[in-house]
């Protein structure tokens, strides 16, 4: 086995991701496993992806293997490994089940409709702000069955954890203050309301969760919390930066627009291959328990290695013209939600929120048009998407 060093540093994705993409290309090319100048180890090509994602043992999703100090992760599903990561998903997945996401369809629809009645008869809107991030955080919070009243702390708590995140919490030591200390009220606050929950349980996905058994165990408070907190973080991002990306991708190819909003059927096959091409989280962090070799390259224990969703999702060796839109791709094996034991819980209401968040964009406007001359402004890292969406829209007759 050999260690392999990348001579090129992954580069920002502040130009909408054309520059990471083409490193990804090369990278893949030159080096697909290997460690960068700052000592992470970077994996672009698919099936190594793939195979580092499904395999807990060797790739460690919990940052002591190389942060010691990290502390405790219960309930925090995106950080647990097996065993304690299946105990908390078989009980979750109990409550999380396609039914129960199906049974939202009305709740969606209605917050969607909320929102965009919201904006009046306005011309000119903020799509992120008005639309696209406050639907997934209404809607997780209906399902924790978080009061009305707090929402708009809610949704605070949201936007500050993302700014936090997306400064690059492993080199920037504000970013990490911020992520605690977020962490700490957000807790606090889902602390009181799961024993409420516990005291006077009702019909939302907190009371089930604090009753739900198997095996004779319950989760405990603090495992309910976390992994609360964790469904706010995680899923809002993905809708979020889903539904925006769609529209970035039609102003790109506004035949693509028209197609979808003329046949809707193609809707679940362009938000999965929305998924490919514009995946919502650029990278996923593993860590390593002992020696491990990876596609003949030796990564030692204690590493940190970086998994580029992006860069899998846009491998020739796993998809034919993968840097084209293809709704009609299948199969369609992109690794946007993951792999393996950590696959997202939420990716069928990521989906769900995605196809009526766009057939609702669609009924309401004949057109929708990125702002022209409009400044966008694209998260560096971490994320794949925009901080603002400016649109210009025209009505549907009624």
């Amino acid at each position: 086995m050999v260690q392999q060093t990348i001579s090129e540093t992954a580069p920002s994705a502040a130009d909408g991701g054309a520059e990471l993409i083409a490193w990804a290309h090369r990278t893949r090319e030159a080096c697909p496993v290997g460690r960068d100048a700052q000592g992470v180890w970077n994996v672009v090509g698919a099936a190594d992806a793939q195979r580092v994602l499904s395999e807990p043992a060797s790739f460690s999703s919990n940052p002591a293997f190389a942060f010691p100090a990290a502390g405790s992760f219960r309930g925090n599903m995106l950080w647990l490994d097996p065993p304690e990561h299946r105990k908390l998903r078989t009980i979750v997945s109990r409550v999380f089940v396609p039914r129960a996401v199906s049974a939202l369809e009305p709740k969606i629809r209605q917050v969607a409709a909320e929102l965009l009645d919201a904006v009046g008869d306005a011309d000119e809107i903020e799509l992120i702000s008005a639309f696209t991030q406050p639907l997934p955080v209404i809607v997780i919070a209906e399902l924790l069955g978080i009061p009305s009243l707090d929402l708009a702390q809610f949704k605070a708590w949201a936007d500050r954890m993302l700014g936090a995140v997306v400064q690059d919490p492993l080199a920037n030591e504000d970013a990490r203050r911020e992520i605690a200390m977020g962490t700490m009220e957000m807790n606090a606050y889902l602390l009181e309301h799961v024993r409420r929950k516990r005291a006077a349980p009702r019909d939302d996905l907190l009371s089930r969760l604090v009753a739900t058994q198997v095996g004779g165990e319950r989760l405990d408070d603090q495992e309910v919390v976390n992994f609360s907190r964790v469904l706010l973080e995680a899923g809002h991002v993905t809708t979020t930066m889903m539904l925006s990306n769609a529209i970035w991708c039609f102003e790109q190819d506004p035949g693509l627009a028209a197609a979808l909003r003329a046949d809707r059927a193609l809707l679940p096959g362009a938000i999965e291959e929305l998924l490919r091409y514009r995946p919502p989280v650029l990278m996923v962090l593993r860590y390593t328990p002992a020696d491990v070799e990876l596609a003949g390259v030796l990564i030692p224990a204690g590493s940190v290695v970086k998994v580029w969703i992006v860069a899998a999702n846009r491998d020739p060796r796993q998809f034919d013209r993968p840097d084209s839109f293809d709704p009609g791709r299948h199969p369609n094996g992109h690794v946007a939600f993951g792999k393996g034991v950590h696959y997202c819980l939420g990716s069928q209401l990521a989906r769900l929120e995605g196809e009526l968040g766009l057939n609702l964009l669609f009924d309401r406007f004949a057109d929708l048009r990125i702002t022209p001359g409009a400044d966008l402004e694209f998260y560096p890292q971490n994320f794949f998407g925009m901080k603002r969406l400016p649109v210009t829209v025209t009505r549907t007759e009624r």
